[in-house]
């Protein structure tokens, strides 16, 4: 038997840790609700960027679209894009054909400057009183030209769009074909020089535009036929200095 004078002490102890022992459980069950409302919600969806890039990079949370170039709605999403993001639909024009026409015409003439002093190297190094390897160097300029440029010219165009690219390949080219008009002399090889090295820069924002251009302004089906069609243009001037051959 345990004395009457230590049964108030030890009852008020099991009080004393039974509501201790309710507490915590109370704290448990609050903490059970709380997880269970964060896994209540809708789970988050996976968007390629890390945390905290989605105003930097431009997702769809932070309104991507709204700063993206007018021709990155035309063309198709990547494969790695975020589901659910809406896209400006896809309205062909005719003005597709007029601007692949366009194109195809004036990189033929870019192409045709390149090579139509090469193909009567006798009759340049007559006129201006210079070396074959001289001449020869008005068609080379293009290639040396297209090493150093090609990467600032793609990226101009993934940054600055296909109007703006294309814009300065033709008014270049226009240019170096004006000077090469001025040079009709036979002291003045230095500015032929300088005006083939100004169509070969054209020549680099021209060669990226086929596969953009057929992306941007053709549909699906039409895409491999119009980029086609944008490079036969470049290649048609061959054909056309073996003619005159």
């Amino acid at each position: 038997m345990v004395p009457s004078q230590l049964m108030s002490p030890i009852y008020a102890l099991n009080y004393q840790l039974g509501g201790e022992g309710a507490a915590m459980a109370g704290d448990g069950a609050e903490e059970e609700d709380e997880e269970g409302e964060m896994l209540a919600g809708p789970p988050p969806q996976p968007n390629g960027f890390l945390p905290g890039k989605e105003a930097e990079r431009g997702s769809p949370a932070a309104g991507a679209d709204a700063g993206a170039l007018p021709e990155a709605q035309a063309m198709l999403p990547a494969p790695g894009s975020a589901p659910g993001v809406a896209r400006a639909p896809i309205r062909l024009s005719w003005r597709r054909l007029a601007v692949l026409a366009v194109f195809s015409l004036y990189s033929l003439v870019n192409a045709f400057q390149w090579i139509h002093y090469s193909i009567l190297s006798s009759v340049f190094v007559r006129f201006y009183r210079a070396s074959y390897t001289r001449v020869d160097w008005l068609s080379m300029v293009y290639m040396v030209a297209y090493v150093p440029l090609i990467l600032p010219a793609t990226w101009l165009l993934d940054t600055r769009g296909l109007r703006l690219t294309a814009l300065l390949g033709s008014g270049l080219n226009c240019l170096g074909a004006w000077l090469k008009c001025a040079s009709v002399r036979q002291d003045l090889y230095p500015v032929t020089l300088l005006a083939q090295t100004v169509c070969a820069v054209a020549q680099v924002f021209i060669l990226g535009l086929p596969s953009r251009i057929a992306a941007v302004w053709f549909g699906p089906k039409e895409v491999s036929t119009a980029c086609a069609v944008a490079v036969l243009g470049n290649q048609q001037t061959e054909l056309m200095l073996f003619e005159e051959i």
